[in-house]
């Protein structure tokens, strides 16, 4: 089993709709999410491997090219597929086909893993990251319920703070045009009160929910004041949503903001056809206040096959590693 690389005016017309065949498939792997790191540095390739005709896997590749042929590709939601693709005689193939002499390559696979597939991954050479660019844990919000059923599902202390908010008369409105200057700000003035590094730009806000375009279900509230004091946001592709960020003032925190937020978004999503919600990364350990909050919607806790790394080269496994460790935490996806 091959990959064969697409070319440019092969992929735009036919590779979304390809990918919602599989079960793993994720808004990570489509074009627009490709196009949206485009704009962060990285060069999308795609990939496709065939099997008497029928497409089996696919894969879009993040790709940063340095001297001597050195190749970094990173693969959010994939490889998608059949998992025979990631042999090891496989990755050489598409090493050649990058026209890569060192080829460092972590895929992120958003499936639930077997023992099996583990075992497959390190017998053809690839290993678990020192340190993960994401959860490997996340929370799915099955919606396949009345609105009733959902509201029961919840956690006592969330129902209660739901209620709460909603109370309050928050000013909740949906935004068709992002504000993205003001989601910036909010982003960095939370990052700066939870002592977090790094800065979130309003060029970067702009270039995400432009290359998400009708896809992108963006949230806020306001103070009577007018000033924005929590967003979230999430992304649709087929029957599945993925909450992508989301930033909330002390205010907001105080008066529930995020309760009433996030429903409202779960609710806009069910009406349009959405049967399951990534509430994205859980992490316990470094952020238990936010797992909590996602967890006590009543979600199931999901953990995924996850990041693995394959590469031709220790130094270079090692050098992107180190990079991986440094990365900043106020990133945007």
């Amino acid at each position: 089993m091959r990959w064969t690389k697409l070319a440019a005016d092969e992929v735009q017309p036919t590779w979304d709709a390809q990918l919602l065949r599989f079960r793993d498939q994720s808004l990570f792997q489509s074009v627009r999410w490709g196009q949206y790191k485009g704009t962060r540095g990285w060069a999308p390739h795609y990939f496709r491997a065939d099997a008497d005709g029928v497409v089996v896997a696919m894969l879009q590749a993040l790709v940063r090219r340095y001297p001597l042929r050195t190749v970094v590709a990173w693969c959010p939601g994939g490889p998608v597929g059949c998992l025979d693709t990631c042999s090891s005689d496989s990755m050489k193939e598409l090493a050649e086909q990058m026209e890569a002499r060192r080829l460092y390559c972590r895929a992120s696979f958003l499936r639930i893993g077997t023992r099996d597939e583990v075992q497959y991954l390190s017998a053809n050479g690839w290993s678990r990251p020192g340190r993960p660019v994401g959860a490997g844990t996340t929370a799915v919000w099955d919606l396949r319920q009345s609105e009733e059923q959902l509201l029961a599902g919840l956690n006592r202390n969330w129902r209660y703070s739901l209620r709460q908010a909603q109370q309050r008369n928050l000013r909740v409105e949906r935004f068709d045009a992002p504000p993205v200057r003001e989601l910036a700000q909010l982003c960095r003035s939370m990052n700066a009160a939870k002592g977090i590094g790094g800065s979130v730009e309003p060029s970067e806000v702009a270039a995400l929910f432009e290359a998400l375009g009708d896809r992108a279900l963006v949230y806020g509230c306001r103070n009577q004041a007018g000033e924005l004091v929590a967003f979230h946001a999430c992304a649709i592709q087929g029957d599945r949503a993925w909450e992508l960020v989301a930033a909330t003032s002390d205010e907001a925190r105080r008066s529930g903001a995020s309760f009433v937020l996030l429903w409202t978004m779960m609710l806009e999503c069910r009406g349009r056809g959405v049967t399951h919600f990534d509430l994205a990364g859980v992490d316990h350990v470094r952020a238990p206040g936010v797992a909590s909050f996602k967890r006590w919607t009543g979600a199931e806790e999901v953990e995924w096959l996850g990041e693995w790394e394959w590469s031709s080269s220790r130094l270079l496994r090692r050098v992107v590693n180190i990079r991986a460790a440094r990365r900043s935490t106020a990133a945007l996806p």
